[in-house]
């Protein structure tokens, strides 16, 4: 097991006072006689005060301007004092203007192109002052104000890079993800960014999520990084659900485009050798009968020629993971 990055992820509580270590400055905020607003947490209304945080949630937003507010209103009526920081992925539907009318001193941060989701929780978290940070769906809703402060006790060992909150889609069923299978011990090599939380150094000590993946598969490519690195862990957590709104029937073409592409270059970057032939191919065959069946293959066609053609001019960087790792993550894929 690898030694914790940062001293202040060697506690298994996360409180005030020790969100002000200086170890969690930015580089550009050291030696500043003043803090960076992201130190502070916001009241109810979204205010910011001059109470330390201690924790950040992250918003990732894209065109979703009445959904963003609903879920920065649940994130401030949480029971620990936190700081709301929206990563806005070039959102064209007055975003910013609505958030900034009804919250004025949320941190807002907006990109002018869309770079995708990976960017923007990584943009969010490095800009975080705690240890612990919540990079969440803009659909991402916080209904029980004991979420944060329950998940925030799941950090219970120095080791534990990643929580993952249970979470319902409530517009579909009623079923609670993120929990762990009847029986089984085994901790989770793949989750759903929509509910989760990460340790703030150990994120960034890997390099946060993989950017060149965009959207789609993200989340295992950072569990497995993160196992393999040093042994960091990612957990069920054990707060109330959170509600994710996503929608019924959802048709996704940036979706089946990164899926087929990103199994190609996760399976090429990280299978060892004698598995990545294999992998991609059956990958390939795969989604190709899916995407047949659903009557859409071209953002699969798409997809999978641009993977291909990442691996074959050097854009797509073998870096294979030990062969126990990879077997656990595919016996969960497969599970």
């Amino acid at each position: 097991m690898a030694e914790p990055r940062n001293s202040a992820a060697s506690g298994s509580r996360f409180t005030a006072q020790n969100r002000l270590d200086p170890g969690l400055v930015p580089p550009e905020d050291q030696g500043s006689a003043v803090p960076p607003a992201t130190y502070f947490a916001h009241d109810r209304q979204g205010r910011l005060t001059a109470i330390p945080a201690v924790t950040t949630v992250v918003f990732t937003a894209h065109n979703r301007r009445d959904m963003v507010i609903e879920a920065i209103g649940y994130a401030l009526g949480q029971s620990v004092p936190v700081h709301v920081i929206v990563a806005d992925d070039a959102s064209t539907d007055g975003t910013g203007e609505a958030i900034k009318a009804v919250y004025p001193d949320i941190t807002y941060e907006r990109s002018s192109v869309s770079l995708g989701p990976c960017y923007q929780r990584n943009r969010g978290v490095a800009l975080a002052a705690t240890e612990v940070v919540f990079p969440l769906d803009d659909d991402s809703m916080l209904v029980d104000p004991r979420t944060l402060e329950a998940t925030l006790a799941d950090f219970v060992a120095p080791e534990i890079a990643i929580v993952c909150m249970p979470f319902v889609n409530v517009l579909k069923d009623t079923v609670v993800h993120h929990v762990p299978a009847p029986g089984s011990t085994a901790e989770p090599l793949d989750f759903a960014a929509c509910a989760h939380a990460v340790r703030r150094s150990t994120f960034l000590a890997v390099g946060g999520y993989n950017e060149d993946l965009f959207y789609t598969m993200e989340e295992g490519d950072l569990a497995l990084r993160l196992l393999d690195d040093g042994g960091w862990r990612t957990v069920f957590g054990s707060a109330p659900a959170l509600h994710h709104m996503q929608k019924i029937g959802k048709i996704s073409y940036i979706q089946d485009y990164t899926g087929a592409r990103n199994k190609v270059l996760f399976y090429f970057r990280y299978a060892p050798l004698r598995y990545v032939l294999p992998r991609i191919v059956g990958a390939i065959i795969g989604d190709g009968l899916f995407s047949l069946r659903r009557k859409r293959p071209g953002p699969w066609l798409k997809g999978v020629w641009d993977g291909l053609v990442m691996v074959a001019t050097g854009r797509a960087k073998r870096t294979p993971v030990k062969l126990e790792n990879f077997r656990a993550y595919i016996a969960q894929r497969a599970g």
